[in-house]
Protein backbone atom coordinates (compact mmCIF):
# COMPACT_ATOMS: atom_id res chain seq x y z
CA UNK A 1 0.00 0.00 0.00
CA UNK A 2 2.41 2.65 -1.22
CA UNK A 3 1.78 6.07 -2.62
CA UNK A 4 3.62 9.34 -3.00
CA UNK A 5 3.09 11.36 0.15
CA UNK A 6 3.39 15.14 -0.12
CA UNK A 7 4.64 16.93 2.96
CA UNK A 8 2.03 18.25 5.34
CA UNK A 9 0.80 21.59 4.09
CA UNK A 10 -2.11 23.68 5.21
CA UNK A 11 -4.04 24.03 1.97
CA UNK A 12 -5.79 27.33 1.25
CA UNK A 13 -7.76 26.10 -1.76
CA UNK A 14 -10.09 23.39 -0.34
CA UNK A 15 -11.64 25.52 2.40
CA UNK A 16 -12.05 28.57 0.18
CA UNK A 17 -13.52 26.39 -2.58
CA UNK A 18 -16.01 24.76 -0.21
CA UNK A 19 -17.18 28.14 1.02
CA UNK A 20 -17.71 29.36 -2.55
CA UNK A 21 -19.37 26.09 -3.58
CA UNK A 22 -21.99 26.54 -0.86
CA UNK A 23 -23.03 29.81 -2.53
CA UNK A 24 -23.42 28.02 -5.85
CA UNK A 25 -25.44 25.25 -4.22
CA UNK A 26 -27.76 27.78 -2.55
CA UNK A 27 -28.33 29.64 -5.83
CA UNK A 28 -29.05 26.39 -7.68
CA UNK A 29 -31.30 24.81 -5.07
CA UNK A 30 -33.64 27.73 -4.44
CA UNK A 31 -35.18 27.62 -7.92
CA UNK A 32 -35.09 23.85 -8.42
CA UNK A 33 -36.26 22.69 -4.99
CA UNK A 34 -37.25 25.37 -2.48
CA UNK A 35 -39.40 27.74 -4.57
CA UNK A 36 -41.14 25.95 -7.43
CA UNK A 37 -42.15 28.42 -10.12
CA UNK A 38 -44.91 27.14 -12.41
CA UNK A 39 -46.67 30.29 -13.67
CA UNK A 40 -43.83 32.41 -15.06
CA UNK A 41 -43.66 33.52 -18.68
CA UNK A 42 -40.39 31.66 -19.23
CA UNK A 43 -37.17 30.38 -17.58
CA UNK A 44 -39.03 28.63 -14.75
CA UNK A 45 -36.10 26.31 -14.05
CA UNK A 46 -34.05 29.37 -13.08
CA UNK A 47 -36.73 30.99 -10.91
CA UNK A 48 -38.87 32.39 -13.69
CA UNK A 49 -39.31 35.67 -15.55
CA UNK A 50 -42.74 37.32 -15.68
CA UNK A 51 -43.98 39.34 -18.63
CA UNK A 52 -41.43 40.60 -21.14
CA UNK A 53 -38.63 40.45 -18.62
CA UNK A 54 -35.94 43.06 -18.05
CA UNK A 55 -32.40 42.93 -19.37
CA UNK A 56 -31.17 42.29 -15.81
CA UNK A 57 -33.55 39.35 -15.37
CA UNK A 58 -32.46 37.81 -18.66
CA UNK A 59 -28.81 38.29 -17.74
CA UNK A 60 -29.46 36.58 -14.40
CA UNK A 61 -30.93 33.57 -16.21
CA UNK A 62 -27.97 33.32 -18.57
CA UNK A 63 -25.54 33.77 -15.66
CA UNK A 64 -27.25 30.96 -13.75
CA UNK A 65 -27.08 28.63 -16.74
CA UNK A 66 -23.40 29.34 -17.22
CA UNK A 67 -22.08 29.54 -13.65
CA UNK A 68 -24.62 28.15 -11.15
CA UNK A 69 -26.44 24.98 -12.17
CA UNK A 70 -24.27 21.85 -11.97
CA UNK A 71 -21.23 23.89 -10.97
CA UNK A 72 -21.04 23.97 -7.15
CA UNK A 73 -22.10 20.33 -6.77
CA UNK A 74 -19.36 18.80 -8.98
CA UNK A 75 -16.70 20.98 -7.34
CA UNK A 76 -17.87 19.87 -3.92
CA UNK A 77 -17.77 16.26 -5.14
CA UNK A 78 -14.18 16.64 -6.32
CA UNK A 79 -13.31 18.15 -2.94
CA UNK A 80 -14.88 15.20 -1.14
CA UNK A 81 -12.61 12.81 -3.02
CA UNK A 82 -9.69 15.09 -2.23
CA UNK A 83 -10.60 14.89 1.44
CA UNK A 84 -10.73 11.08 1.30
CA UNK A 85 -7.24 11.18 -0.20
CA UNK A 86 -5.88 13.43 2.55
CA UNK A 87 -7.34 11.24 5.28
CA UNK A 88 -5.98 8.11 3.59
CA UNK A 89 -2.48 9.58 3.42
CA UNK A 90 -2.73 10.58 7.07
CA UNK A 91 -3.58 6.98 7.93
CA UNK A 92 -0.61 5.75 5.86
CA UNK A 93 1.73 8.11 7.72
CA UNK A 94 0.43 6.61 10.97
CA UNK A 95 1.24 3.12 9.61
CA UNK A 96 -2.38 1.96 9.54
CA UNK A 97 -2.64 -1.42 7.78
CA UNK A 98 -4.89 -1.46 4.72
CA UNK A 99 -7.88 -3.25 6.34
CA UNK A 100 -7.86 -0.89 9.33
CA UNK A 101 -7.54 2.18 7.09
CA UNK A 102 -10.54 1.04 5.08
CA UNK A 103 -12.51 0.47 8.28
CA UNK A 104 -11.81 4.02 9.43
CA UNK A 105 -12.96 5.43 6.10
CA UNK A 106 -16.04 3.22 5.92
CA UNK A 107 -17.10 4.26 9.42
CA UNK A 108 -16.52 7.96 8.76
CA UNK A 109 -18.40 8.08 5.47
CA UNK A 110 -21.06 5.62 6.54
CA UNK A 111 -21.90 8.12 9.28
CA UNK A 112 -21.99 10.88 6.67
CA UNK A 113 -24.65 8.88 4.81
CA UNK A 114 -26.64 8.50 8.05
CA UNK A 115 -26.44 12.25 8.67
CA UNK A 116 -27.66 12.75 5.13
CA UNK A 117 -30.60 10.40 5.60
CA UNK A 118 -31.79 12.34 8.65
CA UNK A 119 -31.28 15.61 6.77
CA UNK A 120 -33.27 14.24 3.81
CA UNK A 121 -36.27 13.26 5.90
CA UNK A 122 -36.45 16.27 8.24
CA UNK A 123 -35.18 19.16 6.14
CA UNK A 124 -34.44 18.63 2.45
CA UNK A 125 -35.38 15.85 0.02
CA UNK A 126 -32.55 16.97 -2.28
CA UNK A 127 -29.87 15.99 0.22
CA UNK A 128 -26.51 15.06 -1.30
CA UNK A 129 -24.76 13.71 1.81
CA UNK A 130 -26.24 10.23 1.41
CA UNK A 131 -24.79 9.96 -2.08
CA UNK A 132 -21.50 11.46 -0.93
CA UNK A 133 -21.24 9.04 1.95
CA UNK A 134 -21.97 5.98 -0.17
CA UNK A 135 -19.68 7.18 -2.96
CA UNK A 136 -16.83 7.70 -0.49
CA UNK A 137 -17.45 4.21 0.91
CA UNK A 138 -17.06 2.78 -2.59
CA UNK A 139 -13.89 4.83 -2.98
CA UNK A 140 -12.61 3.45 0.34
CA UNK A 141 -12.59 -0.03 -1.19
CA UNK A 142 -10.35 1.26 -4.00
CA UNK A 143 -7.60 3.05 -2.03
CA UNK A 144 -5.00 0.36 -2.74
CA UNK A 145 -5.35 0.77 -6.52
CA UNK A 146 -2.72 2.65 -8.50
CA UNK A 147 -3.46 6.15 -9.69
CA UNK A 148 -3.42 5.03 -13.32
CA UNK A 149 -5.99 2.31 -12.63
CA UNK A 150 -8.20 4.73 -10.75
CA UNK A 151 -8.09 7.27 -13.57
CA UNK A 152 -9.02 4.61 -16.13
CA UNK A 153 -12.05 3.73 -14.01
CA UNK A 154 -12.95 7.41 -13.73
CA UNK A 155 -12.75 8.07 -17.47
CA UNK A 156 -14.73 4.95 -18.32
CA UNK A 157 -17.50 6.12 -15.98
CA UNK A 158 -17.35 9.62 -17.46
CA UNK A 159 -17.60 8.16 -20.97
CA UNK A 160 -20.68 6.14 -20.03
CA UNK A 161 -22.23 9.20 -18.41
CA UNK A 162 -21.66 11.38 -21.47
CA UNK A 163 -23.09 8.71 -23.77
CA UNK A 164 -26.30 8.36 -21.74
CA UNK A 165 -26.56 12.14 -21.33
CA UNK A 166 -26.27 12.69 -25.08
CA UNK A 167 -28.93 10.09 -25.79
CA UNK A 168 -31.24 11.61 -23.18
CA UNK A 169 -30.70 15.10 -24.55
CA UNK A 170 -31.64 13.99 -28.07
CA UNK A 171 -34.83 12.40 -26.74
CA UNK A 172 -35.70 15.58 -24.81
CA UNK A 173 -35.14 17.70 -27.93
CA UNK A 174 -37.47 15.46 -29.93
CA UNK A 175 -40.10 15.09 -27.19
CA UNK A 176 -39.80 18.17 -24.92
CA UNK A 177 -43.12 17.36 -23.17
CA UNK A 178 -41.28 14.66 -21.24
CA UNK A 179 -40.06 17.43 -18.93
CA UNK A 180 -43.58 18.73 -18.31
CA UNK A 181 -43.99 16.67 -15.14
CA UNK A 182 -42.20 18.30 -12.23
CA UNK A 183 -41.83 18.34 -8.49
CA UNK A 184 -44.69 20.81 -8.18
CA UNK A 185 -47.10 18.08 -9.29
CA UNK A 186 -46.52 16.03 -6.13
CA UNK A 187 -45.19 18.49 -3.53
CA UNK A 188 -47.40 19.20 -0.51
CA UNK A 189 -46.08 22.31 1.22
CA UNK A 190 -49.29 23.25 3.03
CA UNK A 191 -47.87 22.11 6.38
CA UNK A 192 -44.72 20.65 7.85
CA UNK A 193 -46.40 17.24 7.95
CA UNK A 194 -47.14 17.48 4.24
CA UNK A 195 -43.58 18.65 3.69
CA UNK A 196 -42.31 15.54 5.50
CA UNK A 197 -44.48 13.34 3.30
CA UNK A 198 -43.03 15.03 0.21
CA UNK A 199 -39.53 14.43 1.53
CA UNK A 200 -40.29 10.76 2.04
CA UNK A 201 -41.82 10.34 -1.43
CA UNK A 202 -39.30 12.37 -3.42
CA UNK A 203 -36.36 11.42 -1.24
CA UNK A 204 -37.37 7.77 -1.43
CA UNK A 205 -37.34 7.88 -5.23
CA UNK A 206 -33.91 9.49 -5.14
CA UNK A 207 -32.65 6.79 -2.79
CA UNK A 208 -33.80 4.20 -5.32
CA UNK A 209 -31.70 6.01 -7.93
CA UNK A 210 -28.59 5.99 -5.72
CA UNK A 211 -26.62 3.55 -7.92
CA UNK A 212 -26.96 5.97 -10.83
CA UNK A 213 -26.22 9.03 -8.69
CA UNK A 214 -23.16 7.46 -7.09
CA UNK A 215 -21.99 6.36 -10.53
CA UNK A 216 -22.14 9.99 -11.68
CA UNK A 217 -20.30 11.31 -8.61
CA UNK A 218 -17.67 8.60 -8.26
CA UNK A 219 -15.40 9.66 -11.16
CA UNK A 220 -15.09 13.16 -9.70
CA UNK A 221 -14.33 11.69 -6.28
CA UNK A 222 -11.65 9.54 -7.86
CA UNK A 223 -10.09 12.56 -9.56
CA UNK A 224 -10.02 14.45 -6.27
CA UNK A 225 -8.56 11.42 -4.49
CA UNK A 226 -5.78 11.07 -7.06
CA UNK A 227 -5.05 14.80 -6.86
CA UNK A 228 -4.55 14.44 -3.10
CA UNK A 229 -2.20 11.46 -3.51
CA UNK A 230 -0.18 13.24 -6.19
CA UNK A 231 0.01 16.48 -4.23
CA UNK A 232 -1.60 18.50 -7.02
CA UNK A 233 -2.74 21.31 -4.73
CA UNK A 234 0.43 21.12 -2.64
CA UNK A 235 2.70 21.94 -5.59
CA UNK A 236 0.80 24.15 -8.00
CA UNK A 237 3.85 24.94 -10.12
CA UNK A 238 4.53 21.28 -10.85
CA UNK A 239 0.90 20.62 -11.79
CA UNK A 240 0.03 23.94 -13.45
CA UNK A 241 -0.40 22.35 -16.89
CA UNK A 242 -2.88 19.78 -15.55
CA UNK A 243 -4.83 22.47 -13.72
CA UNK A 244 -4.97 24.74 -16.77
CA UNK A 245 -6.26 21.89 -18.92
CA UNK A 246 -9.11 21.33 -16.50
CA UNK A 247 -9.85 25.05 -16.49
CA UNK A 248 -10.01 24.90 -20.30
CA UNK A 249 -12.50 22.01 -20.09
CA UNK A 250 -14.66 24.04 -17.73
CA UNK A 251 -14.57 27.13 -19.95
CA UNK A 252 -15.60 24.96 -22.91
CA UNK A 253 -18.58 23.53 -21.01
CA UNK A 254 -19.65 26.99 -19.84
CA UNK A 255 -19.47 28.48 -23.34
CA UNK A 256 -20.69 25.53 -25.41
CA UNK A 257 -23.37 24.21 -23.04
CA UNK A 258 -24.20 26.75 -20.34
CA UNK A 259 -24.36 29.80 -22.60
CA UNK A 260 -26.66 28.31 -25.28
CA UNK A 261 -28.83 26.81 -22.51
CA UNK A 262 -29.30 30.25 -21.00
CA UNK A 263 -29.90 31.88 -24.38
CA UNK A 264 -32.53 29.26 -25.23
CA UNK A 265 -34.20 29.84 -21.85
CA UNK A 266 -34.61 33.58 -22.54
CA UNK A 267 -35.71 33.09 -26.15
CA UNK A 268 -32.58 34.20 -28.00
CA UNK A 269 -32.17 30.66 -29.33
CA UNK A 270 -35.10 28.35 -30.22
CA UNK A 271 -37.01 27.34 -27.10
CA UNK A 272 -36.91 23.61 -27.86
CA UNK A 273 -33.14 23.72 -27.29
CA UNK A 274 -33.65 24.59 -23.61
CA UNK A 275 -34.56 21.01 -22.69
CA UNK A 276 -31.71 19.65 -24.82
CA UNK A 277 -29.02 21.79 -23.20
CA UNK A 278 -30.53 21.29 -19.74
CA UNK A 279 -30.00 17.54 -20.02
CA UNK A 280 -26.55 17.96 -21.57
CA UNK A 281 -25.56 20.30 -18.74
CA UNK A 282 -26.79 17.78 -16.18
CA UNK A 283 -24.20 15.30 -17.41
CA UNK A 284 -21.38 17.17 -19.11
CA UNK A 285 -21.62 19.92 -16.50
CA UNK A 286 -20.16 17.49 -13.96
CA UNK A 287 -16.80 17.95 -15.74
CA UNK A 288 -16.65 21.52 -14.43
CA UNK A 289 -15.97 20.29 -10.89
CA UNK A 290 -12.21 19.70 -11.21
CA UNK A 291 -11.87 22.76 -13.45
CA UNK A 292 -13.51 25.21 -11.05
CA UNK A 293 -11.39 23.78 -8.23
CA UNK A 294 -8.32 24.17 -10.45
CA UNK A 295 -9.22 27.79 -11.21
CA UNK A 296 -9.60 28.59 -7.51
CA UNK A 297 -6.28 26.84 -6.76
CA UNK A 298 -4.48 28.92 -9.39
CA UNK A 299 -6.15 32.10 -8.12
CA UNK A 300 -5.07 31.25 -4.56
CA UNK A 301 -1.47 30.56 -5.50
CA UNK A 302 -0.25 33.79 -3.89
CA UNK A 303 -2.17 33.06 -0.71
CA UNK A 304 -0.72 29.56 -0.51
CA UNK A 305 2.81 30.87 -1.03
CA UNK A 306 2.40 33.31 1.86
CA UNK A 307 0.91 30.56 4.03
CA UNK A 308 3.91 28.36 3.31
CA UNK A 309 6.22 31.22 4.20
CA UNK A 310 4.34 31.85 7.44
CA UNK A 311 3.61 35.46 6.52
CA UNK A 312 -0.07 35.35 5.57
CA UNK A 313 -2.77 37.17 7.49
CA UNK A 314 -6.13 36.67 5.79
CA UNK A 315 -8.50 39.53 5.16
CA UNK A 316 -11.93 39.36 6.77
CA UNK A 317 -13.69 38.10 3.57
CA UNK A 318 -11.08 35.39 2.98
CA UNK A 319 -11.16 34.31 6.62
CA UNK A 320 -14.96 34.20 6.57
CA UNK A 321 -15.14 32.09 3.39
CA UNK A 322 -12.41 29.81 4.76
CA UNK A 323 -14.29 29.46 8.05
CA UNK A 324 -17.44 28.45 6.19
CA UNK A 325 -15.47 25.96 4.10
CA UNK A 326 -14.10 24.35 7.26
CA UNK A 327 -17.67 24.07 8.54
CA UNK A 328 -19.20 23.05 5.21
CA UNK A 329 -21.45 20.31 6.61
CA UNK A 330 -22.89 22.66 9.21
CA UNK A 331 -23.20 25.38 6.57
CA UNK A 332 -25.02 23.04 4.19
CA UNK A 333 -27.48 21.85 6.85
CA UNK A 334 -28.02 25.44 8.05
CA UNK A 335 -28.87 26.38 4.46
CA UNK A 336 -31.67 23.83 4.48
CA UNK A 337 -32.98 25.06 7.82
CA UNK A 338 -32.97 28.69 6.69
CA UNK A 339 -34.60 27.91 3.35
CA UNK A 340 -37.28 25.91 5.17
CA UNK A 341 -38.00 28.75 7.57
CA UNK A 342 -37.91 31.48 4.94
CA UNK A 343 -39.48 30.09 1.78
CA UNK A 344 -42.20 27.56 2.52
CA UNK A 345 -45.93 28.44 2.48
CA UNK A 346 -46.38 27.15 6.04
CA UNK A 347 -43.48 29.31 7.30
CA UNK A 348 -42.58 32.85 6.12
CA UNK A 349 -43.26 32.19 2.45
CA UNK A 350 -40.57 34.51 1.12
CA UNK A 351 -40.13 34.48 -2.64
CA UNK A 352 -43.34 32.66 -3.54
CA UNK A 353 -44.56 34.06 -6.87
CA UNK A 354 -41.32 35.97 -7.34
CA UNK A 355 -38.87 35.71 -10.21
CA UNK A 356 -35.23 34.88 -10.73
CA UNK A 357 -33.76 38.06 -9.21
CA UNK A 358 -35.69 37.83 -5.94
CA UNK A 359 -34.89 34.15 -5.58
CA UNK A 360 -31.20 34.75 -6.20
CA UNK A 361 -31.31 37.50 -3.57
CA UNK A 362 -32.85 35.16 -0.99
CA UNK A 363 -30.28 32.48 -1.78
CA UNK A 364 -27.44 34.97 -1.37
CA UNK A 365 -28.92 36.14 1.95
CA UNK A 366 -29.07 32.54 3.19
CA UNK A 367 -25.45 31.94 2.18
CA UNK A 368 -24.37 35.25 3.74
CA UNK A 369 -26.03 34.27 7.02
CA UNK A 370 -24.11 30.99 7.12
CA UNK A 371 -20.94 32.92 6.24
CA UNK A 372 -21.38 35.30 9.19
CA UNK A 373 -22.17 32.44 11.58
CA UNK A 374 -19.07 30.56 10.45
CA UNK A 375 -16.92 33.67 10.86
CA UNK A 376 -18.23 34.27 14.37
CA UNK A 377 -17.58 30.63 15.21
CA UNK A 378 -14.06 30.93 13.86
CA UNK A 379 -13.36 34.04 15.95
CA UNK A 380 -14.64 32.18 19.02
CA UNK A 381 -12.63 29.07 18.23
CA UNK A 382 -15.73 26.89 17.89
CA UNK A 383 -15.82 24.00 15.42
CA UNK A 384 -18.85 23.45 13.24
CA UNK A 385 -21.39 21.58 15.39
CA UNK A 386 -22.05 18.85 12.85
CA UNK A 387 -18.35 18.50 12.03
CA UNK A 388 -17.67 18.07 15.76
CA UNK A 389 -20.43 15.47 16.13
CA UNK A 390 -19.38 13.62 12.99
CA UNK A 391 -15.76 13.44 14.11
CA UNK A 392 -16.69 12.36 17.64
CA UNK A 393 -18.91 9.54 16.37
CA UNK A 394 -16.40 8.46 13.72
CA UNK A 395 -13.22 8.55 15.81
CA UNK A 396 -14.31 8.65 19.44
CA UNK A 397 -12.98 10.99 22.11
CA UNK A 398 -9.34 10.26 21.35
CA UNK A 399 -9.59 10.93 17.60
CA UNK A 400 -7.50 8.96 15.14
Amino acid sequence: MTSPTPSRIRYATPDIARGIALLGIALANISTAWILTTDASYAEHFGGVYGQGSVLENLAVVFSAMFVHVRGLPMFTTLLGFGVGLITMSLWRRNYPLPRARTVLLRRYGLLAVFGLVHLVLLFFGDIMVSYGLGAMVLATMISLKDRTLMIIAWVLIGIQIAFTTAGAVVMALVPDLMAFGLGDIADNSSYLGYLRTNLVVGGSQLMALPVTVGMLLPLMIIGFVWARRGVLADLDAHATLLRRWVAVTVAVILLVGLPWGLAAVGVLPGNLEAFFSVVNGGVGMLTGPGILAAIALACRGIQERIDAGSYRPSVPVRAVTALGRRSMSGYIMQSFLFLVLTQPFTLGWGIGSGVLTQMGIAFLVWLTTLVLAYVGDLAGWPGPFEWLHRRLAYGRGGL
